[in-house]
């Protein structure tokens, strides 16, 4: 272990381990860089089938001449949107914690 790296340890059940388990290997990733990356606010997504990268490579050779300008640009545009929404992990919308009111209500 470096002498920076520094462990967290989480207490999960059996059945809790075993799907976090799972999803990582689906995204292709160790349950560590899921963890990681969940905790970062990252949300990993599962690794495509390779339909889709044959689907990719397709449209690529369309943006090969002799077709226009146009065509290549949108082909560009939607390779790019697939990259981004399947492939690509992203950040989550998450929301920031903040502590909750303690004491006794202000009606009682």
């Amino acid at each position: 272990m470096k002498k920076e790296d520094i462990r967290i340890v989480a207490r999960v059940t059996q059945k809790e381990k075993d799907r976090i388990n799972s999803i990582a290997e689906r995204c292709g990733l160790s349950t560590t860089e899921y963890i990681r990356q969940r905790a970062l606010g990252f949300e990993p997504r599962s690794v495509p089938p390779g339909a889709l990268f044959v689907f990719c490579e397709k449209l690529d050779a369309l943006v090969e001449p002799p077709f226009c300008a146009e065509v290549n640009a949108a082909a560009l545009a939607l390779l790019k949107d697939i990259s981004g929404t399947l492939i690509a992990p992203r950040k989550e919308n998450m929301r920031k914690w903040q502590p909750q009111d303690s004491g006794p209500s202000k009606d009682g």
